[in-house]
């Protein structure tokens, strides 16, 4: 603005800071700028086109700049109470339907009625004409009043937003009463909205678009951490205690969608197809899995050939015969893409019922099967594999204890043992790296009980099978090659590093060692050699009933033996691997964050006892301590006089375990 008469020293001017108002008191001109002092209680300067008001009220004498500070802290105290007491409303009424932009003066000489107000009242209109934003928008040379349902839209908005203000306070009083342990009665207050305000951030994160307003909301009432929120949500009944977030976050699926159920349902109620399908109900078959397997994928069989030598049948559920291509169970099957195997529950590819009415290998029982039939001399050499589509019925359901006891001591089980060694035999001499590490069972029961079991997986029955179900991922994969039929691929081009291949496996640090070596195999379209397996080209047909990357290739090798023709195009392969590998990841990202949350809620209830460790490396007052039985590595911080060096079996005190936060504090015992 221009001004109309230079500001005496004192006296009170407006000055607009980031467009809004701001108080100051004048001091003097800096060339043409005005030195005033600011209501942050600082010397700033100011230049006159940012000036929007020159007020003839003063703030004089010789005052300290907190005095000053606090004077015009009042004045604007001052200013607020008497905006209560203006009518703009009246003011706004008789301007509007103008379209121009009303003088400031124009409108106090209408509010004053001709008379001259007073040097506090005119300050104070101005204040509340300047600093309203309900009837009046703010122009270059005044003020524009805005039409009525423009007023009425803002009003309303202010309205909603004044009622969110209040219900944001009584949700801070509501959140603290929880927090402190001494909830109070808030009327009608209900805290739902905050509470799924909360849960969206906590299983979103900064992804979440109310980001921003929860972290607000957590920041006042004292939460930093979204684990913090979660202990918050807990005790306030809007989350379960062990919640898991991440199963949200990656929009894992629990339940299945009506249609998927009809589908289903209608496959279960109907006969199953049996024309085209060779009848090999007569084998002896069996299978071996994990005592609490409900998918049963595979299972094997043997029988003399006629001429010498053995027929061995490696049977897979034949999923790709009841679920079509793109129908409503097969599309929800794709998003998953495979089953999940959580501590607590399992999340399965295809809804329960239908695994274990028509697709699990469940003794006693007709499944359709994709077998492959290998017949074998009598020197266990390979002579000859056929693929078959067949009805199988198995007439056992084994552990692996059962098993490991069944190629120990059955005369035909001996022999399938012998060609299981024979088959490893040959990959260790095309350059395979056989690494048969422990596997953790973690599972919970009723009341909270966690149970954790190191199973070995090196037993008779573990290699036989192992053997077994890359003989058969193998030929399906030399069988898709040799017919130039579109196929998923796993290779691994590199060769075995020669370090890998000289670590003592009996050494009770081989896992850490060992997993330095390990590489994730390559998936693609193309196939190639897989050397840590020392075979030619592999795919993995084995697991259709938990991995759809399966499901699709047994449907390319069953619609070649059927149909004569692959059921995918190279194209529509293209398309599908690379959303099946995503997920896939994503699922096992949930699978190790499941594991270790109960593993370490296991670890919470021994605090206080000690547990064994191995000493993996050393590093100034840190070491690394492998803990064998849990098959983890993490630190433990250490006085300096305390000696001790790698391998070292050692005792550690559990000193405090946060499940949530994954934080696990070790001391030597």
């Amino acid at each position: 603005m221009i001004l109309e008469k230079l500001p005496r020293a004192g006296e009170v001017l407006l000055f607009r800071k980031r467009q809004e108002p701001s108080l100051g008191i004048f001091s003097h001109l800096e060339g043409n700028k005005a030195a005033v002092f600011s209501e942050e209680g600082r010397e700033v300067t100011v230049d006159p086109d940012k000036i929007a008001f020159v007020s003839s009220v003063t703030i004089t004498g010789d005052l300290t700049q907190s005095e000053k500070k606090l004077a015009l802290r009042d004045l604007r105290r001052r200013l607020d109470e008497a905006r209560e007491e203006i009518d703009l409303v009246t003011v706004w009424e008789c301007f509007e339907g103008e379209t121009r932009e009303v003088p400031y003066k124009e409108l106090a000489e209408f509010y004053y009625a001709g008379e001259g107000a007073g040097e506090f009242d005119a300050l104070a209109f101005f204040w509340s004409v300047d600093k309203n934003d309900v009837y009046f928008r703010r122009g270059e040379a005044g003020y524009e009043p805005r039409a009525r349902d423009e007023a009425d839209e803002i009003i309303h908005r202010k309205e909603v937003e004044q009622k969110k203000k209040e219900e944001r306070e009584k949700a801070v009083i509501w959140a603290k009463g929880i927090i402190s342990g001494h909830a109070l009665d808030l009327g009608d207050f209900t805290p739902d909205a905050f509470i799924e305000l909360l849960r969206g951030y906590v299983i979103h994160l900064d992804k979440f678009s109310r980001a921003p307003e929860a972290k607000s909301f957590l920041s006042e009432i004292g939460i930093r951490d979204p684990e913090g929120t979660i202990e918050f949500l807990v005790k306030a009944g809007g989350w379960g205690e062990d919640e898991d977030p991440m199963i949200k976050r990656f929009y894992v699926r629990e339940n299945f969608p009506d249609k998927v159920l009809a589908e289903t349902e209608r496959i279960m109620s109907g006969p199953a197809p049996k024309e085209g399908f060779r009848d090999l109900t007569h084998l002896d078959i069996f299978s071996i899995d994990d005592e609490n397997t409900e998918d049963i994928d595979d299972a094997l069989s043997m029988e003399e050939a006629p001429g010498g030598g053995m027929v061995i049948g490696i049977h897979i559920a034949n999923v790709a015969a009841l679920v079509q291509k793109w129908g409503d169970a097969d599309e929800e099957a794709s998003k998953r893409g495979e089953t999940i195997y959580l501590p607590e529950k399992r999340i399965h590819m295809f809804p329960p019922d239908f695994i274990r009415e028509r697709l699990s290998l469940v003794k006693d029982t007709e499944r359709l099967s994709l077998s492959l039939m290998v017949n074998v001399d009598e020197a266990l050499s390979v002579k000859g594999t056929e693929f078959v589509a067949s009805v199988i019925r198995v007439g056992r359901n084994m552990t692996y204890k059962e098993g490991t006891e069944y190629f120990l001591n059955d005369p035909v089980g001996m022999r399938m043992r012998e060609f299981a060694l024979r088959l490893r035999s040959s990959r260790l001499e095309a350059g395979a790296l056989i690494v048969q590490l422990p596997q953790l069972k973690v599972r919970t029961g009723e009341g909270g009980a966690i149970s954790i079991e190191k199973n070995p997986m090196n037993s008779e029955a573990h290699v036989a099978v192992a053997e077994m179900m890359i003989l058969m991922n193998r030929t399906a994969g030399k069988f898709l090659k040799d017919r130039r039929i579109p196929g998923i691929y796993r290779s691994q081009p590199e060769s075995v590093s020669e370090d890998a291949r000289v670590l003592d496996d009996t050494n009770p640090l081989y896992p850490l060692q060992i997993v330095k070596f390990l590489r994730a195999p390559r998936i693609g379209l193309d196939p190639d050699v897989h050397r840590s397996l020392g075979i030619d080209v592999y795919t993995q047909v084995t697991s259709p009933i938990r991995r759809y990357a399966d499901l699709v290739m047994q449907r390319q090798i069953l619609s070649e033996l059927q149909e004569g023709e692959p059921m995918y195009t190279e194209d529509e392969l293209e398309n599908l691997y690379p959303m099946i590998e995503v997920g896939i990841r994503d699922k096992k990202t949930i699978e190790r964050n499941r594991e270790r949350y109960w593993i370490y809620k296991h670890l919470k209830s021994l605090e206080g006892t000690a547990i064994n460790g191995i000493i993996s490396s050393t590093s100034g007052r840190r070491i690394g301590v492998y803990l064998p039985d849990y098959l983890f590595e993490t630190t433990v911080s250490h006085g300096q006089e305390t000696a001790v060096t790698e391998g070292d079996r050692v005792r550690l005190f559990v000193t405090k375990v946060d499940p949530l936060r994954r934080i696990l504090t070790l001391s030597l015992a």
